[in-house]
Protein backbone atom coordinates (compact mmCIF):
# COMPACT_ATOMS: atom_id res chain seq x y z
CA UNK A 1 0.00 0.00 0.00
CA UNK A 2 1.35 3.07 -0.74
CA UNK A 3 1.98 5.69 1.69
CA UNK A 4 0.20 9.08 0.41
CA UNK A 5 2.43 11.97 -0.20
CA UNK A 6 2.56 14.82 2.60
CA UNK A 7 0.23 18.18 2.45
CA UNK A 8 1.85 21.09 0.93
CA UNK A 9 3.02 23.78 3.50
CA UNK A 10 0.73 26.82 4.55
CA UNK A 11 0.41 29.82 2.65
CA UNK A 12 1.93 32.51 3.79
CA UNK A 13 -0.63 35.04 5.48
CA UNK A 14 -0.34 38.15 4.26
CA UNK A 15 -1.52 40.27 7.49
CA UNK A 16 0.78 37.94 9.87
CA UNK A 17 2.97 40.68 12.19
CA UNK A 18 5.67 42.05 10.80
CA UNK A 19 7.86 40.06 12.95
CA UNK A 20 7.35 37.08 10.87
CA UNK A 21 8.19 38.76 7.61
CA UNK A 22 11.82 39.03 8.58
CA UNK A 23 14.00 38.30 5.87
CA UNK A 24 18.12 38.04 5.88
CA UNK A 25 20.41 40.12 3.75
CA UNK A 26 23.67 38.40 2.77
CA UNK A 27 25.52 39.60 5.32
CA UNK A 28 22.63 39.80 8.00
CA UNK A 29 24.00 37.30 9.88
CA UNK A 30 27.44 39.09 10.04
CA UNK A 31 25.52 42.45 11.24
CA UNK A 32 23.11 41.02 13.34
CA UNK A 33 23.08 43.52 16.60
CA UNK A 34 24.99 42.21 19.18
CA UNK A 35 24.63 42.30 22.82
CA UNK A 36 26.60 45.60 24.15
CA UNK A 37 26.05 47.59 20.38
CA UNK A 38 24.65 50.70 22.08
CA UNK A 39 24.36 52.46 18.53
CA UNK A 40 22.16 49.64 17.35
CA UNK A 41 20.06 49.59 21.04
CA UNK A 42 19.25 53.02 20.50
CA UNK A 43 17.91 53.28 16.67
CA UNK A 44 16.00 50.42 17.93
CA UNK A 45 14.48 52.34 20.93
CA UNK A 46 14.17 55.33 18.92
CA UNK A 47 12.65 54.43 15.31
CA UNK A 48 11.23 51.13 16.68
CA UNK A 49 9.43 48.85 13.33
CA UNK A 50 11.35 51.03 11.26
CA UNK A 51 15.17 49.66 12.58
CA UNK A 52 13.89 46.28 12.59
CA UNK A 53 13.20 46.34 8.66
CA UNK A 54 16.24 45.90 7.04
CA UNK A 55 15.15 47.35 4.03
CA UNK A 56 14.51 50.51 5.85
CA UNK A 57 17.78 50.56 7.07
CA UNK A 58 19.65 52.28 4.35
CA UNK A 59 17.06 55.24 4.37
CA UNK A 60 17.63 55.62 8.29
CA UNK A 61 21.14 55.81 7.98
CA UNK A 62 21.44 58.20 4.95
CA UNK A 63 19.03 60.61 6.85
CA UNK A 64 20.69 60.81 9.82
CA UNK A 65 24.10 61.18 8.68
CA UNK A 66 22.13 64.55 6.22
CA UNK A 67 21.01 65.37 9.67
CA UNK A 68 24.28 65.12 11.43
CA UNK A 69 26.32 67.11 8.40
CA UNK A 70 23.78 69.64 8.39
CA UNK A 71 24.21 70.92 12.14
CA UNK A 72 28.07 70.25 11.05
CA UNK A 73 27.49 72.90 8.58
CA UNK A 74 25.26 74.95 10.96
CA UNK A 75 27.96 75.09 13.95
CA UNK A 76 30.83 75.88 11.13
CA UNK A 77 28.63 78.87 10.19
CA UNK A 78 28.15 80.21 13.54
CA UNK A 79 30.75 80.17 14.23
CA UNK A 80 32.43 81.89 11.50
CA UNK A 81 29.89 85.00 12.53
CA UNK A 82 31.09 84.83 16.02
CA UNK A 83 34.94 85.29 14.92
CA UNK A 84 34.12 87.85 12.22
CA UNK A 85 31.74 89.75 15.03
CA UNK A 86 34.71 89.48 17.32
CA UNK A 87 37.48 90.83 14.32
CA UNK A 88 34.97 93.90 13.47
CA UNK A 89 34.25 94.78 17.17
CA UNK A 90 36.04 97.68 18.32
CA UNK A 91 38.84 96.03 20.66
CA UNK A 92 39.94 97.89 23.65
CA UNK A 93 43.59 100.05 23.02
CA UNK A 94 45.94 98.18 24.79
CA UNK A 95 47.30 99.95 27.82
CA UNK A 96 49.97 103.11 27.49
CA UNK A 97 53.01 102.58 29.64
CA UNK A 98 53.35 105.04 31.45
CA UNK A 99 57.07 106.73 30.92
CA UNK A 100 59.23 108.25 33.16
CA UNK A 101 58.40 112.08 33.28
CA UNK A 102 61.93 114.34 31.89
CA UNK A 103 63.64 115.72 34.57
CA UNK A 104 63.20 119.29 35.10
CA UNK A 105 66.00 120.95 35.44
CA UNK A 106 66.80 122.26 39.09
CA UNK A 107 69.69 123.80 39.80
CA UNK A 108 71.51 122.77 42.91
CA UNK A 109 72.82 126.26 43.81
CA UNK A 110 70.21 128.85 44.43
CA UNK A 111 70.20 131.84 42.19
CA UNK A 112 70.08 135.48 42.48
CA UNK A 113 68.95 138.26 40.14
CA UNK A 114 71.33 140.72 38.59
CA UNK A 115 69.97 143.66 37.52
CA UNK A 116 72.21 146.17 35.25
CA UNK A 117 70.78 149.12 34.98
CA UNK A 118 67.51 148.06 35.93
CA UNK A 119 67.13 145.51 33.49
CA UNK A 120 66.72 141.70 35.42
CA UNK A 121 69.94 139.24 34.07
CA UNK A 122 68.96 135.35 35.25
CA UNK A 123 71.06 132.65 35.38
CA UNK A 124 71.45 131.96 31.29
CA UNK A 125 70.00 128.32 31.14
CA UNK A 126 71.85 126.25 27.42
CA UNK A 127 69.76 125.10 24.92
CA UNK A 128 71.73 123.75 21.84
CA UNK A 129 75.89 122.88 21.49
CA UNK A 130 77.68 123.71 18.32
CA UNK A 131 81.15 122.44 17.82
CA UNK A 132 82.33 123.10 14.66
CA UNK A 133 79.75 121.72 12.17
CA UNK A 134 77.68 119.43 14.61
CA UNK A 135 75.03 120.93 16.39
CA UNK A 136 73.28 119.00 19.62
CA UNK A 137 70.12 119.76 21.27
CA UNK A 138 70.78 120.03 24.83
CA UNK A 139 68.37 117.67 27.50
CA UNK A 140 69.13 117.70 31.19
CA UNK A 141 70.03 114.31 33.18
CA UNK A 142 70.87 112.99 36.66
CA UNK A 143 74.25 111.97 38.25
CA UNK A 144 73.42 110.23 41.10
CA UNK A 145 76.10 107.71 42.88
CA UNK A 146 78.77 108.70 40.00
CA UNK A 147 75.98 107.17 37.14
CA UNK A 148 75.39 109.45 34.42
CA UNK A 149 71.51 108.44 33.41
CA UNK A 150 71.13 109.00 30.05
CA UNK A 151 69.67 107.47 26.95
CA UNK A 152 72.48 106.02 24.73
CA UNK A 153 70.23 105.86 21.55
CA UNK A 154 70.51 109.91 21.83
CA UNK A 155 73.70 110.84 19.73
CA UNK A 156 73.07 113.94 18.82
CA UNK A 157 72.11 115.35 22.10
CA UNK A 158 74.33 116.80 24.82
CA UNK A 159 73.37 115.47 28.64
CA UNK A 160 73.67 118.99 30.78
CA UNK A 161 73.91 118.45 34.45
CA UNK A 162 71.54 120.85 36.02
CA UNK A 163 72.89 123.65 38.37
CA UNK A 164 76.24 123.78 36.42
CA UNK A 165 75.89 127.30 35.63
CA UNK A 166 79.44 128.48 36.19
CA UNK A 167 81.31 125.44 34.93
CA UNK A 168 78.83 124.00 32.32
CA UNK A 169 78.76 120.44 32.58
CA UNK A 170 77.95 118.38 29.41
CA UNK A 171 77.38 114.44 28.34
CA UNK A 172 78.13 113.01 24.96
CA UNK A 173 77.51 109.55 24.26
CA UNK A 174 80.90 108.07 22.69
CA UNK A 175 79.74 107.13 19.64
CA UNK A 176 82.40 106.85 16.74
CA UNK A 177 81.08 110.13 15.19
CA UNK A 178 81.60 112.17 19.09
CA UNK A 179 84.53 109.84 19.99
CA UNK A 180 86.42 111.44 16.31
CA UNK A 181 85.06 115.05 16.92
CA UNK A 182 86.44 115.37 20.39
CA UNK A 183 89.75 113.86 19.81
CA UNK A 184 90.46 116.57 16.51
CA UNK A 185 89.67 119.58 18.92
CA UNK A 186 92.76 121.83 19.68
CA UNK A 187 93.83 124.35 22.15
CA UNK A 188 92.10 127.71 21.10
CA UNK A 189 89.02 125.80 19.21
CA UNK A 190 85.91 127.31 19.35
CA UNK A 191 82.55 125.80 21.53
CA UNK A 192 79.93 128.06 20.75
CA UNK A 193 76.48 127.40 24.25
CA UNK A 194 73.21 128.79 22.87
CA UNK A 195 71.42 129.66 26.11
CA UNK A 196 68.17 131.62 26.36
CA UNK A 197 70.20 134.62 27.18
CA UNK A 198 72.23 134.45 24.06
CA UNK A 199 75.00 132.56 23.21
CA UNK A 200 78.20 131.94 25.46
CA UNK A 201 81.70 131.22 23.85
CA UNK A 202 84.71 129.28 25.24
CA UNK A 203 87.71 127.97 23.98
CA UNK A 204 89.50 124.65 24.26
CA UNK A 205 92.03 124.52 27.11
CA UNK A 206 93.08 120.99 27.26
CA UNK A 207 91.90 117.32 27.12
CA UNK A 208 92.23 115.16 29.66
CA UNK A 209 91.54 111.83 31.46
CA UNK A 210 89.76 111.34 34.52
CA UNK A 211 88.62 108.02 36.89
CA UNK A 212 85.12 107.85 36.60
CA UNK A 213 85.23 108.31 40.30
CA UNK A 214 85.74 111.89 40.15
CA UNK A 215 82.63 113.01 39.85
CA UNK A 216 82.33 115.71 42.09
CA UNK A 217 85.63 117.35 40.71
CA UNK A 218 84.77 117.53 37.19
CA UNK A 219 81.38 118.80 38.69
CA UNK A 220 82.55 121.62 40.76
CA UNK A 221 81.27 125.36 40.03
CA UNK A 222 85.13 127.11 41.07
CA UNK A 223 85.74 128.34 37.52
CA UNK A 224 83.86 129.50 34.51
CA UNK A 225 84.33 127.00 31.71
CA UNK A 226 82.83 124.61 29.69
CA UNK A 227 83.58 120.57 30.73
CA UNK A 228 82.63 118.08 28.17
CA UNK A 229 82.66 114.37 28.83
CA UNK A 230 82.43 110.98 26.68
CA UNK A 231 80.09 108.29 28.56
CA UNK A 232 79.36 105.22 27.97
CA UNK A 233 82.77 103.90 26.83
CA UNK A 234 83.33 101.67 29.35
CA UNK A 235 86.02 100.81 31.97
CA UNK A 236 87.04 103.19 35.04
CA UNK A 237 87.71 105.97 32.39
CA UNK A 238 86.33 109.12 30.35
CA UNK A 239 87.70 111.71 28.35
CA UNK A 240 87.06 115.01 28.88
CA UNK A 241 87.69 118.26 27.38
CA UNK A 242 88.04 121.70 29.07
CA UNK A 243 87.45 125.04 27.20
CA UNK A 244 87.47 128.35 29.15
CA UNK A 245 84.68 131.08 29.14
CA UNK A 246 85.67 133.64 26.30
CA UNK A 247 84.97 137.33 26.12
CA UNK A 248 83.87 137.29 22.73
CA UNK A 249 80.88 139.17 21.25
CA UNK A 250 78.17 137.87 20.18
CA UNK A 251 76.48 138.49 16.57
CA UNK A 252 73.39 140.11 16.50
CA UNK A 253 73.97 141.70 19.91
CA UNK A 254 75.32 145.07 21.31
CA UNK A 255 78.69 144.86 22.34
CA UNK A 256 81.44 146.92 23.66
CA UNK A 257 84.79 148.83 21.77
CA UNK A 258 87.60 146.27 22.17
CA UNK A 259 85.14 143.09 21.74
CA UNK A 260 86.38 140.64 19.32
CA UNK A 261 82.96 139.21 17.35
CA UNK A 262 83.08 135.98 15.66
CA UNK A 263 80.96 136.10 12.81
CA UNK A 264 81.78 132.64 11.38
CA UNK A 265 84.11 132.99 8.90
CA UNK A 266 85.86 136.20 10.01
CA UNK A 267 86.71 137.89 13.57
CA UNK A 268 86.32 141.55 13.55
CA UNK A 269 87.26 144.04 16.50
CA UNK A 270 86.90 147.92 17.10
CA UNK A 271 89.86 149.80 18.07
CA UNK A 272 88.72 153.15 18.61
CA UNK A 273 86.73 156.07 16.92
CA UNK A 274 87.11 159.78 16.19
CA UNK A 275 84.59 162.78 15.48
CA UNK A 276 85.95 165.27 12.84
CA UNK A 277 84.87 168.52 12.79
CA UNK A 278 83.19 169.49 9.75
CA UNK A 279 85.25 172.67 9.42
CA UNK A 280 89.09 170.54 9.51
CA UNK A 281 88.03 167.99 6.73
CA UNK A 282 86.29 170.71 4.23
CA UNK A 283 82.55 170.29 5.22
CA UNK A 284 80.28 172.84 6.42
CA UNK A 285 79.96 173.40 10.19
CA UNK A 286 77.03 171.56 10.30
CA UNK A 287 78.20 168.02 8.99
CA UNK A 288 81.03 166.01 10.27
CA UNK A 289 82.90 162.55 9.80
CA UNK A 290 82.63 159.84 12.52
CA UNK A 291 85.89 157.68 11.94
CA UNK A 292 85.72 153.54 13.03
CA UNK A 293 89.10 152.25 13.00
CA UNK A 294 89.00 148.39 12.98
CA UNK A 295 90.56 144.97 12.36
CA UNK A 296 89.82 141.94 10.48
CA UNK A 297 90.50 138.06 10.75
CA UNK A 298 89.88 135.50 7.72
CA UNK A 299 89.12 132.46 10.20
CA UNK A 300 88.41 130.23 7.50
CA UNK A 301 90.74 128.14 5.37
CA UNK A 302 89.38 129.85 1.80
CA UNK A 303 90.77 133.72 0.93
CA UNK A 304 87.38 135.95 1.32
CA UNK A 305 87.06 139.78 -0.61
CA UNK A 306 87.13 142.31 1.60
CA UNK A 307 85.65 144.59 -0.74
CA UNK A 308 82.48 142.41 -0.25
CA UNK A 309 82.24 143.66 3.65
CA UNK A 310 79.70 145.88 4.42
CA UNK A 311 79.63 148.72 7.05
CA UNK A 312 77.06 151.26 8.35
CA UNK A 313 76.23 153.18 11.18
CA UNK A 314 72.76 153.91 13.24
CA UNK A 315 71.78 156.72 15.91
CA UNK A 316 69.47 156.11 18.75
CA UNK A 317 66.45 156.57 16.19
CA UNK A 318 67.68 153.82 14.12
CA UNK A 319 68.56 156.30 11.51
CA UNK A 320 71.07 154.74 9.87
CA UNK A 321 74.45 156.65 7.41
CA UNK A 322 76.29 154.84 4.36
CA UNK A 323 79.54 153.86 4.57
CA UNK A 324 81.75 156.86 2.62
CA UNK A 325 84.78 156.24 1.01
CA UNK A 326 86.02 160.34 1.72
CA UNK A 327 85.37 159.88 5.02
CA UNK A 328 86.91 156.09 5.67
CA UNK A 329 90.40 158.39 4.11
CA UNK A 330 89.76 161.67 5.51
CA UNK A 331 92.65 163.32 8.23
CA UNK A 332 94.78 160.17 7.86
CA UNK A 333 91.98 157.32 7.92
CA UNK A 334 93.13 154.48 6.44
CA UNK A 335 90.35 153.09 4.14
CA UNK A 336 87.42 150.73 4.49
CA UNK A 337 88.57 147.22 3.10
CA UNK A 338 89.72 146.12 -0.12
CA UNK A 339 91.45 143.35 -1.69
CA UNK A 340 91.72 139.99 -0.93
CA UNK A 341 91.94 138.56 2.37
CA UNK A 342 93.95 135.06 2.75
CA UNK A 343 93.08 132.67 5.73
CA UNK A 344 94.58 133.79 8.76
CA UNK A 345 95.21 136.99 7.98
CA UNK A 346 94.44 140.49 9.47
CA UNK A 347 93.71 144.16 8.35
CA UNK A 348 93.12 147.11 9.83
CA UNK A 349 90.61 149.81 8.40
CA UNK A 350 88.99 152.69 8.99
CA UNK A 351 84.67 152.59 7.88
CA UNK A 352 84.45 156.38 8.04
CA UNK A 353 80.57 158.17 7.95
CA UNK A 354 79.26 161.60 7.47
CA UNK A 355 76.52 162.52 10.13
CA UNK A 356 75.52 166.08 11.39
CA UNK A 357 77.42 167.48 14.00
CA UNK A 358 74.45 167.94 16.30
CA UNK A 359 73.93 164.50 15.77
CA UNK A 360 72.65 163.31 19.62
CA UNK A 361 74.25 160.57 21.58
CA UNK A 362 75.38 159.52 24.22
CA UNK A 363 75.95 156.20 21.78
CA UNK A 364 75.80 155.59 18.43
CA UNK A 365 75.92 151.81 16.62
CA UNK A 366 78.46 150.45 14.16
CA UNK A 367 77.39 147.69 12.26
CA UNK A 368 79.84 145.69 9.87
CA UNK A 369 78.87 142.13 7.96
CA UNK A 370 80.93 139.95 5.35
CA UNK A 371 78.25 141.34 2.80
CA UNK A 372 74.71 143.00 2.68
CA UNK A 373 72.66 139.84 2.33
CA UNK A 374 74.11 138.17 5.62
CA UNK A 375 71.76 137.93 8.60
CA UNK A 376 75.18 137.90 11.32
CA UNK A 377 76.09 141.46 12.12
CA UNK A 378 78.71 142.79 14.23
CA UNK A 379 77.05 145.45 16.44
CA UNK A 380 79.45 147.65 18.43
CA UNK A 381 78.46 150.57 20.88
CA UNK A 382 80.52 153.73 19.84
CA UNK A 383 80.50 156.50 22.16
CA UNK A 384 79.74 159.78 21.10
CA UNK A 385 78.81 163.49 22.11
CA UNK A 386 77.73 165.95 19.77
CA UNK A 387 79.50 169.19 18.83
CA UNK A 388 78.10 171.99 20.33
CA UNK A 389 79.57 175.72 20.42
CA UNK A 390 79.27 176.65 23.91
CA UNK A 391 81.74 175.76 26.17
CA UNK A 392 81.73 172.66 27.51
CA UNK A 393 82.73 171.09 31.12
CA UNK A 394 85.83 169.95 31.66
CA UNK A 395 85.89 166.02 30.85
CA UNK A 396 85.64 163.60 34.10
CA UNK A 397 88.14 160.89 34.04
CA UNK A 398 87.40 157.85 31.21
CA UNK A 399 86.83 154.42 32.96
CA UNK A 400 89.63 152.58 33.55
CA UNK A 401 87.45 149.60 32.88
CA UNK A 402 84.09 147.95 31.32
CA UNK A 403 82.98 145.11 33.85
CA UNK A 404 80.39 142.77 32.85
CA UNK A 405 78.56 140.27 34.78
CA UNK A 406 77.61 137.03 33.28
CA UNK A 407 75.36 135.75 36.68
CA UNK A 408 75.27 136.05 40.53
CA UNK A 409 74.56 132.46 42.52
CA UNK A 410 74.35 130.80 46.01
CA UNK A 411 77.25 128.45 45.86
CA UNK A 412 75.86 124.71 46.38
CA UNK A 413 76.91 124.78 49.93
CA UNK A 414 74.75 127.86 50.77
CA UNK A 415 77.48 129.73 52.36
CA UNK A 416 78.29 132.15 49.71
CA UNK A 417 77.64 134.29 47.26
CA UNK A 418 79.55 133.74 44.02
CA UNK A 419 79.41 136.80 41.53
CA UNK A 420 80.95 135.68 37.97
CA UNK A 421 81.67 138.28 34.57
CA UNK A 422 84.56 139.57 32.92
CA UNK A 423 86.63 143.02 33.25
CA UNK A 424 88.08 144.74 30.00
CA UNK A 425 91.20 146.95 30.26
CA UNK A 426 90.23 150.17 28.26
CA UNK A 427 93.28 152.19 29.24
CA UNK A 428 96.63 151.83 27.09
CA UNK A 429 98.74 150.38 30.15
CA UNK A 430 98.62 147.73 32.30
CA UNK A 431 95.54 147.35 34.30
CA UNK A 432 96.23 146.22 38.21
CA UNK A 433 93.31 145.10 40.61
CA UNK A 434 93.64 143.94 44.06
CA UNK A 435 91.13 143.48 46.99
CA UNK A 436 90.11 147.23 47.60
CA UNK A 437 88.82 147.68 43.86
CA UNK A 438 85.67 145.48 44.89
CA UNK A 439 83.20 145.05 47.14
CA UNK A 440 80.03 144.15 48.24
CA UNK A 441 77.60 145.91 50.62
CA UNK A 442 74.05 145.38 51.92
CA UNK A 443 71.25 148.19 52.34
CA UNK A 444 72.43 149.76 55.97
CA UNK A 445 76.15 149.71 54.07
CA UNK A 446 77.37 146.63 55.46
CA UNK A 447 80.11 144.94 54.09
CA UNK A 448 80.43 141.59 53.12
CA UNK A 449 83.93 140.09 53.48
CA UNK A 450 85.35 138.21 50.12
CA UNK A 451 86.49 134.27 50.52
CA UNK A 452 88.34 133.64 47.40
CA UNK A 453 88.72 134.95 44.00
CA UNK A 454 89.74 133.32 40.91
CA UNK A 455 92.47 133.84 39.58
CA UNK A 456 93.41 135.23 42.69
CA UNK A 457 94.20 139.09 43.86
CA UNK A 458 96.45 141.15 42.43
CA UNK A 459 95.42 141.28 38.70
CA UNK A 460 97.38 142.69 36.18
CA UNK A 461 95.27 142.96 32.76
CA UNK A 462 96.86 143.69 29.43
CA UNK A 463 95.68 147.09 27.56
CA UNK A 464 92.48 146.03 25.41
CA UNK A 465 92.37 142.60 26.68
CA UNK A 466 89.90 141.24 29.12
CA UNK A 467 89.67 138.79 32.42
CA UNK A 468 86.83 136.61 33.41
CA UNK A 469 86.89 136.41 37.38
CA UNK A 470 84.94 134.54 40.39
CA UNK A 471 84.64 136.19 43.08
CA UNK A 472 83.43 134.33 46.35
CA UNK A 473 81.58 136.59 49.48
CA UNK A 474 80.19 135.57 53.20
CA UNK A 475 76.63 135.15 52.01
CA UNK A 476 74.50 138.13 53.19
CA UNK A 477 71.85 136.77 56.13
CA UNK A 478 69.88 140.27 55.43
CA UNK A 479 67.13 140.73 52.96
CA UNK A 480 68.48 142.48 49.30
CA UNK A 481 69.30 144.44 47.27
CA UNK A 482 72.97 144.67 47.65
CA UNK A 483 75.42 146.54 45.75
CA UNK A 484 78.60 144.46 43.83
CA UNK A 485 81.07 147.03 43.08
CA UNK A 486 84.82 146.63 40.78
CA UNK A 487 86.25 149.56 39.56
CA UNK A 488 83.69 152.18 40.52
CA UNK A 489 81.14 150.35 38.53
CA UNK A 490 78.15 149.31 40.71
CA UNK A 491 75.71 146.42 40.03
CA UNK A 492 72.45 145.83 42.22
CA UNK A 493 72.08 142.15 43.21
CA UNK A 494 68.11 140.80 44.38
CA UNK A 495 67.07 137.80 46.06
CA UNK A 496 64.36 136.19 43.62
CA UNK A 497 60.88 137.74 44.52
CA UNK A 498 62.74 140.99 46.32
CA UNK A 499 62.35 144.12 44.64
CA UNK A 500 64.94 145.88 43.14
CA UNK A 501 64.55 149.50 44.03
Amino acid sequence: MSSAPPPPPPEPDDWQPADDLRGEWEDDAASRPRSGNRLAEALRASFGPLWNDPRSRPLLLVSGFALLGICALSCFVLLLALFAERELAPRPAPPTPSLPAAPTPQATAELFVVRVNETPLPAPLPSRLIIGNAAYRIVPITVRDEQWQYDPNAQQTAHWVPGTLVNVVLGLHAADENRQLLAALRPGDLIVLETDLGPQRYRVIEQRTIQDTEVASLLAQDTPRLSLVLLGEGGNQRQVVIAGFADEGTPNQLSAVGTPINLGEVRVKVLGHRLLPGASVGLPAERAYLQVDFEVTNIVTRILDAAQFFSALADAGNTTYPLSAEASRAAGGRGFTQGALQPEQTIVATAGFEIPASLPGPALEWRFAIDKETPYVARVAIPHQPLVAEPTPAPTRPPLAEVTIVNAQISPEGNELRVVGSVRNLTSQFLSASLSDTSLSGPGGQLYPLNSSLPAFPWSITPGEALVFQLSFARPQSAGPFTFTLFDQSFRICEPGQPCE
